[in-house]
C-alpha cells in the first residue's frame, strides 16, 4: 500500500508544477530568484521516476501484500518514506511560492537572502530525493532475484484466492438466516419469464453472497433444471478468452466435441464455437465476485437469448456492477440481525449436542458476536477459531479483548482479512486515500458527507475534473466509495445526497491496520509508536492530559479528536512540534484559547473549532495563507479579526453564533459582520452566517464564487442592494435569507439572476403575497428542491404558485404561516416531493390531498395544527408514504383519528407517531 503515499506526492507535484501553476510565476523567477528556475524540472524529473514506481506498485500489489520477504518489505517502507519527503519539500516550496506572489517588489528585495537560502534547501532536498529514487532503483537491480518473484505467479489464480469468499462454502448443514433470500433467488430462476434474464447478488463483503448463490446453483444443478451450467469466479484482472474458453468447457453437452486446439483459439474464433454450444439449450451461469461491469459486457453479448428463459447471475460488491441486472431482479443482502448471527456463531464454536452457548460464556458470546457487525463470514471464522480454545472466561476474554489484533494477525481469520485486502488493494488510486481517511475515526462513527470532503480537498487528495469544484469531485468520491460497499450509507439530506455514512465495524478495523502498517494513520491506541518521524495523520476520541507529553510526530499532517478530545495544553503541545500540520479538527472540545504560535502552521487548510469555547481568534491567523476551511460555528466567537481577509485561499467559512439552544427566539442564530477587506476573497464558497450590515450587503456584490450563503437580520429597507448582488452569483446553489424579526417584510423584486442552479432555498420573516410568482421562481423555480419557509405570514394560500413555478420540489416545509383554513394538494402537484412539514399554522383546519397528488411522499409531518381536527383527506391513497409524524394536534384530531380507525387505512405506513 506505500503507493498510496506515492499518490500523494504526485498529486501534489502536478498541482504545484503544473503549467498553469507554474505560469502566474514567471515573470517572479526570470528577475527574482535564480534558483527557481530548476525547482519545477528537478520535481517533474521525480514525479516522472515516483510514477514508475507506482505503476510497479500497482502490478505486483496482490504479492507484495503476502510477502514474507523482509528486502521487499524494507524496501516498500523506504518507497513511502521517499514519497512522504518529496510532500513535505513541496508543501513548503508552495508556501514560500505564495509568500514570494504576495510581496511587493521591494519587500522581495529586501528578503533576498531569506528566499535564497530557503529555495537553496528545497532545491538539496529535491537533489536528496533524486538520490533516493536512484538508490531504491539500484537496490531493485541488486536484489534482483527478490524483486523477480514479484513478476511471477501474478496471475488470475493469485487474485482469485485474494478475493474469493471461501469461508462459508464447507457449510453444511444449510445456510443460517438467509432462507428467504434462498426462495427469492429460486423463484427468479423459474421459468416465469422467457427472455434471457440478469439476476444480481450485492453487498459488503463477507455477507455471504456466494455461499447464497452456491447453495442455489448446486440444487437446480442437482435437480437438472437448466439444460447446462457454468460457474466462473471472476478475477480484477480478467481475461475474455479466458472466459469464453472455460463457458464453453462447462456449457458442452458433448466434451469430446471440445476442439483440441481452444487454448489457442482466440476472439472470432471463440465467439462462434460458443454460440453453437448455446443454441436452442437454455442455460445457467453464474459470475462469481465481478467487480467491473466492463467484465459482464465483454462476454453478455455472446450469451445468446434462445427465449427459453436461460438465466445470468452475477455477484458484486459495487452497486455499479449489480445495476447490470433489472430493477426487480437486484438482490441486496444485508448483515445477518443478532439471533441469526448468534445461531451462526453457536455452529461453529460449539460441538456439544445442540450447538448452544454454555451460560457462562453468554455475555461474552454476544459482546465478539456484536463485533462482527452481522457478517457471516467474520462470525463463522471467528467461531471456528474459539470452537479448539478452552471454553474458559478467561480464554474468551482474550479474544474479545484483542478482537482487532485477532483479526490482523490470527492465521484462522485469514480468510476475513483477504475478503477485505480485495478491496483495499485494488481499489482506483484517488479512492486509497479516502478509504483509509475514514478508518481514523472512532467505531461507528457517523461521517458527515460535509465534512469529509473538506477534510478530504484540505488533505489534497481531490484533483481537479473539468469544471467541477474540488468538493463535488469529493463528493463523486463518497459516492464512489458507497457504491463499492466500502462505506454503508445512513442517512440522506432532503434533496437526496449523502448526509451521514458509516464504515463497518471490521471494515474498519482491518482498514485501520493498513493505516497502522503504512504510517498514513493513528488511533488512540497506537500513541506508543516508535516511528513517529513517519506518521501523517493521528485521531483521538478521549481527553487525556498525558496524551499532550507524548505528541511528538515531527510530520504530522493531521490531528483530529472527536468527542471533545482535546484540551489546551495538548493544542499548545501539538501546535510545537508538528509545524507540516494540514488539518486542526477540535470540535466539541474544552478548549478556549488559540495559542498565538497556531500562525507558524504554514501548511494549515482546515481549522475546525466547532462548539468549542474559544472567544477569538489571534491576529496571527493571517499569516496561515494555506487556510482552506474555518470553522468557527456555534464558538464565542463575535468578532472576525480583520486579518481573516489575508486568507486569499479561504473556501468555507462557517462563522455563526448561537443565541438560543432552545430556539424560542426568532433570531436564535446571529450571524458575523464581515470585515472590511472581505471583497478580495475571491476564492470563497460558503458563507455561513453572515449579518446583514450595509457593509457586508456591499461587499457581498463582489463575492461571485459563492455557493452557500446564510444571510441574516435583514431588514426590507436591505433587500433591493442585497437582491442585486445575489443576481450575480450564478453558482449559487443554497441560500438562507433571515429577516430581522417575524414581522419584517422581505422584497424580492431586485432578485433577477440570469442563471443561477439554486437548488435549497430557505426564507425566515414575511412575503408579500406575490413572492412566488415573480419572474425569478418562474424562469429558475425549477431547480429549487428544497423549500423552506418560516414566518411568512402571508394573506393567500401559495400552494398554486408553488406547485406552478417549483414543480420538481422534493422537500417543503412551511411553519408559522398565517393565511387560508384550507390548503388542497391538487392532481399532479408536487410529483417528486418526499417530505413536507406543516407546521404552526393556527388558521388551517383542513388539509385535502387529491389522487395523485403528491405521489412520491415519503414522510408527513403535521405539528402544533391546533384548528385541524380532522385527518387529511386522502392521505389513505398515498401509497408512498412511509413515515407519519402528528404532534400538538387537538383532541378532537385525536378522537377522529380512533373513531374512523386510521390506523387500519394507514397500515401500508410502517412509521406512524400520533
Amino acid at each position: 500500500m506505500a503507493e498510496a503515499a506515492v499518490v500523494q506526492a504526485l498529486v501534489k507535484i502536478g498541482t504545484t508544477f503544473g503549467e498553469a501553476a507554474l505560469q502566474p510565476l514567471k515573470d517572479i523567477i526570470k528577475k527574482e530568484v535564480a534558483l527557481l528556475q530548476e525547482l519545477p524540472e528537478l520535481a517533474k524529473s521525480i514525479g516522472r521516476e515516483l510514477d514508475m514506481i507506482n505503476s510497479f506498485l500497482m502490478q505486483v500489489r496482490v504479492k507484495i501484500h503476502s510477502t514474507e520477504n523482509e528486502v521487499l518489505k524494507r524496501w516498500v517502507v523506504r518507497v513511502r518514506q521517499v514519497a512522504y519527503h518529496v510532500e513535505d519539500i513541496i508543501d513548503e516550496y508552495s508556501y514560500n511560492v505564495a509568500l514570494l506572489q504576495e510581496e511587493s517588489y521591494l519587500s522581495r528585495m529586501m528578503r533576498a537572502t531569506y528566499y535564497g537560502v530557503t529555495f537553496h534547501g528545497i532545491a538539496t532536498g529535491l537533489k536528496d530525493v533524486q538520490n533516493d529514487i536512484k538508490q531504491l532503483s539500484d537496490t531493485k537491480t541488486k536484489f534482483a532475484e527478490f524483486f523477480n518473484e514479484l513478476h511471477s505467479n501474478t496471475s488470475a489464480n493469485t487474485q482469485s484466492h485474494l478475493s474469493h469468499d471461501r469461508s462459508l462454502h464447507t457449510v453444511k448443514e444449510g445456510i443460517v438466516g438467509m432462507t428467504e433470500e434462498v426462495e427469492l433467488l429460486n423463484s427468479w430462476l423459474a421459468p416465469n419469464d422467457l427472455t434471457r434474464v440478469v439476476l444480481s447478488v450485492w453487498g459488503l463483503f463477507g455477507l455471504g453472497k456466494t455461499t447464497l448463490v452456491r447453495k442455489v446453483y448446486e440444487s437446480v444443478k442437482e435437480q437438472k433444471i437448466f439444460d447446462c451450467y457454468s460457474w466462473i469466479e471472476v478475477p480484477h484482472e480478467y481475461n475474455n478468452d479466458v472466459m469464453l474458453r472455460q463457458l464453453i468447457r462447462d456449457l458442452s453437452q458433448d466434451q469430446s466435441q471440445i476442439p483440441g486446439n481452444l487454448d489457442s483459439m482466440y476472439g472470432s474464433q471463440l465467439v462462434d464455437i460458443l454460440c453453437v454450444v448455446l443454441s436452442g439449450r437454455r442455460y445457467l451461469i453464474v459470475l462469481d465476485n465481478v467487480w467491473d461491469a466492463d467484465a459482464f459486457h465483454g462476454i453478455s453479448s455472446f450469451l445468446i437469448d434462445n427465449g427459453n428463459a436461460s438465466r445470468i447471475i452475477i455477484t458484486t460488491r459495487t452497486s455499479d456492477v449489480a445495476s447490470l441486472a433489472q430493477d426487480t431482479y437486484k438482490l441486496k443482502l444485508k448483515p445477518l440481525g443478532d439471533e441469526a448471527a448468534m445461531e451462526l456463531f453457536c455452529r461453529r464454536a460449539f460441538h456439544n449436542k445442540d450447538m448452544k452457548c454454555p451460560p457462562h460464556l453468554k455475555d461474552l458470546c454476544e459482546q465478539i458476536v456484536r463485533k462482527c457487525g452481522g457478517l457471516p463470514s467474520a462470525i463463522y471464522a471467528i467461531g471456528n477459531v474459539l470452537a479448539v480454545r478452552e471454553q474458559t472466561e478467561v480464554a474468551w476474554k482474550i479474544m474479545n479483548d484483542q478482537f482487532q489484533c485477532m483479526l490482523e494477525d490470527n492465521p484462522g481469520l485469514g480468510e476475513v482479512r483477504s475478503a477485505l485486502s480485495v478491496s483495499i488493494l485494488f481499489l482506483p488510486r484517488h479512492l486509497k486515500n479516502c478509504f483509509l481517511y475514514c478508518s481514523l475515526f472512532p467505531q461507528n462513527y457517523r461521517l458527515s458527507r460535509e465534512s469529509l470532503v473538506k477534510l478530504w480537498t484540505a488533505e489534497g487528495f481531490i484533483t481537479k475534473r473539468g469544471s467541477s469544484t474540488l468538493e463535488e469531485v469529493a463528493d463523486e468520491y463518497l459516492m464512489e466509495l458507497i457504491r463499492g460497499s466500502l462505506l454503508q450509507l445512513l442517512e440522506t439530506d432532503e434533496i437526496g445526497r449523502v448526509a451521514f455514512c458509516k464504515m463497518h465495524d471490521i471494515v474498519r478495523d482491518l482498514a485501520l491496520s493498513y493505516s497502522r502498517k503504512e504510517m498514513f494513520g493513528l488511533s488512540d491506541g497506537d500513541l506508543q509508536t516508535d516511528q513517529k518521524e513517519d506518521v501523517r495523520r493521528l485521531s483521538i476520541s478521549k481527553c487525556n492530559k498525558s496524551v499532550g507529553s507524548i505528541l511528538e510526530f515531527p510530520r504530522l499532517r493531521t490531528f483530529i479528536a472527536t468527542n471533545g478530545g482535546a484540551e489546551s495544553d495538548l493544542l499548545h503541545s501539538l501546535i510545537q512540534k508538528s509545524k507540516y500540520l494540514a488539518v486542526l479538527e477540535l470540535q466539541d472540545s474544552p478548549i478556549d484559547i488559540i495559542p498565538a504560535n497556531i500562525g507558524e502552521l504554514f501548511n494549515l487548510h482546515y481549522l475546525g473549532l466547532r462548539r468549542t469555547n474559544v472567544k477569538s481568534l489571534p491576529k496571527s491567523i493571517e499569516k496561515l495563507t494555506n487556510l482552506e476551511t474555518v470553522d468557527l460555528k456555534y464558538t464565542g466567537v463575535d468578532v472576525l479579526p480583520k486579518e481573516i481577509c489575508k486568507l486569499k485561499k479561504l473556501r468555507h467559512l462557517f462563522a455563526e453564533k448561537l443565541i438560543d439552544r432552545n430556539r424560542q427566539v426568532f433570531r436564535y442564530f446571529k450571524g458575523m459582520q464581515l470585515p472590511h477587506g472581505f471583497s478580495h476573497m475571491n476564492e470563497i464558497q460558503t458563507l455561513e452566517t453572515v449579518e446583514a450590515t450595509k457593509e457586508s450587503i456591499e461587499l457581498l456584490g463582489k463575492l461571485t464564487a459563492l455557493r452557500t450563503l446564510w444571510i441574516e437580520n435583514v431588514h426590507r429597507a436591505d433587500c433591493i442592494k442585497l437582491f442585486a448582488s445575489l443576481s450575480e452569483m450564478e453558482n449559487l446553489s443554497s441560500l438562507l435569507v433571515s429577516a430581522s424579526d417575524e414581522y419584517e417584510v422581505l422584497n424580492f423584486d431586485a432578485f433577477s439572476p440570469s442563471e443561477m442552479k439554486l437548488q435549497k432555498l430557505i426564507i425566515r420573516g414575511c412575503l408579500e403575497n406575490d413572492t412566488f410568482d415573480k419572474l425569478v421562481f418562474k424562469n429558475l423555480g425549477s431547480h429549487i428542491k428544497y423549500l423552506s419557509l418560516s414566518s411568512s405570514r402571508i394573506g393567500n394560500d401559495p400552494f398554486l404558485l408553488l406547485a406552478k413555478n417549483m414543480a420538481n420540489l422534493i422537500y417543503l416545509s412551511i411553519r408559522k404561516w398565517c393565511c387560508a383554513e384550507e390548503v388542497a394538494f391538487r392532481k399532479d402537484w408536487f410529483p417528486r416531493l418526499t417530505t413536507l412539514f406543516l407546521g404552526d399554522m393556527k388558521q388551517v383546519h383542513t388539509v385535502v390531498i387529491e389522487p395523485s397528488a403528491v405521489k412520491s411522499l415519503e414522510a408527513l409531518y403535521l405539528v402544533s395544527l391546533k384548528a385541524m381536527t380532522a385527518v387529511p383527506r386522502g392521505l389513505e391513497l398515498v401509497g408512498s408514504l412511509r413515515k407519519l409524524t402528528v404532534w400538538g394536534q387537538s383532541d378532537d384530531f385525536k378522537l377522529e383519528w380512533k373513531r374512523e380507525n386510521w390506523e387500519t387505512k394507514l397500515r401500508h405506513v410502517p412509521e406512524i407517531r400520533i
